[in-house]
């Protein structure tokens, strides 16, 4: 346990004014929150560095032992550091595991398909782990679930994820079919099938689209099928995450 003086120092540089995507090109995340880091110092992964109060570190000595460094800052101070307020009083620097290669997911897949929204990619990745989707898929132009915000929404979930990054969802999806799994497309439109009328096979790998948009035309004629949600006609479409969460829900009623 090393006890901090200078907020510039630089054993804690990369907790100053956290810049999230300057640390996921290094294969780095920070998690924050009780419960997230917890499940973080409990996981594979490796907690490189934590910084928090003297409080937190009384209350989670055998714990913090997982950590390879603890760094010790009063909770006013620790805010200085990072620019914004505190609420849980302890922050982590993890390093990344490697992304899985296509063929290391397992036989449930959650796809983003340019999901942008942090609050959407932890609640529906939240969701996929709920429901036993053990795989995450998401493409250039989604929100990484290694983002702060999306690790903090998904409570720490998404170190349970098997997780691959698409460059090109087109070529990830004509490969999935290939490999045997039926990839459906979440999608309100002519030619589309009620998912009550849908029975989930044993591979599976469901797309969800933009919060606004939705999926991308060429994503959706690349799936094996088209599935919808049957709504009152006066409402229009749900939202990214609740429709996710019916959807992955839906597979265990089947």
């Amino acid at each position: 346990m090393i006890e901090i003086s200078d907020i510039n120092d630089e054993r804690i540089k990369e907790f100053i004014s956290i810049k999230d995507k300057n640390l996921i090109y290094k294969d780095l995340f920070i998690a924050e929150t009780h419960k997230v880091i917890h499940k973080a110092l409990e996981s594979k992964f490796k907690v490189l560095k934590v910084l928090c109060t003297p409080d937190y570190q009384k209350e989670n000595q055998n714990l913090l032992k997982k950590a390879e460094e603890v760094f010790i800052l009063p909770k006013t101070e620790i805010e200085k550091v990072i620019g914004f307020k505190l609420h849980h009083g302890v922050l982590a620097l993890v390093q990344n595991r490697p992304l899985k290669k296509l063929e290391e997911l397992g036989d449930r897949i959650l796809i983003f398909n340019g999901v942008t929204s942090p609050e959407n990619v932890g609640t529906i990745t939240r969701a996929a782990t709920a429901f036993n989707f053990d795989s995450i898929i998401y493409d250039y132009k989604s929100a990484s679930p290694f983002l702060r915000r999306c690790i903090r929404v998904s409570m720490g979930n998404v170190f349970q994820a098997r997780v691959h990054k698409s460059e090109s969802l087109i070529r990830t999806i004509d490969k999935l079919i290939e490999s045997g799994y039926d990839v459906i497309a979440t999608a309100n439109e002519e030619g589309a099938k009620s998912l009550l009328d849908y029975t989930y096979p044993k591979k599976v790998a469901i797309v969800i689209g933009n919060e606004g948009n939705g999926m991308d035309r060429e994503v959706i004629d690349a799936c094996s099928r088209k599935l919808y949600i049957p709504i009152d006609q006066h409402v229009a479409h749900l939202n990214a995450a609740s429709a996710a969460s019916i959807f992955l829900f839906n597979s265990l009623l089947k």
